[in-house]
């Protein structure tokens, strides 16, 4: 990702940004996919999706039975939903890190917050 400016410049640019999107799979427990919407709040299908993990969650990895659960759970709670989400920032995979408001996170299996994150 190529923006001119330098890392610490662009994690502050992040800050308080928003993306909003319609959650179109679940990648694992606490990672899913969007197609972002435009600027007039149409959505890009398939032209530009974004990978978004769920700040302050750790979910077991899919190939164990609890993280199999937590990614059906996960895709109960959002797919087919257009989400707003706050983006904490980017990781050194180019992925986002935002939080996702609660509500719709309400399952009391799959996600209960990290308390340290």
């Amino acid at each position: 990702m190529q923006t001119g400016f330098g890392l610490g410049q662009e994690a502050s640019l992040m800050k308080n940004k928003k993306i909003i999107g319609l959650v179109t799979s679940i990648l694992d427990g606490n990672t899913f996919e969007i197609s972002v919407h435009n600027q007039n709040g149409s959505v890009n299908h398939g032209k530009h999706t974004e990978k978004i993990r769920i700040h302050g969650m750790d979910k077991p990895a899919t190939s164990t039975l609890s993280g199999i659960l937590a990614k059906l759970e996960l895709e109960k709670q959002i797919v087919g939903r257009t989400l707003e989400c706050e983006i904490i920032e980017r990781d050194d995979t180019d992925q986002i890190i935002a939080v996702v408001p609660s509500k719709y996170l309400q399952s009391p299996f799959a996600f209960n917050r990290d308390p340290d994150a």
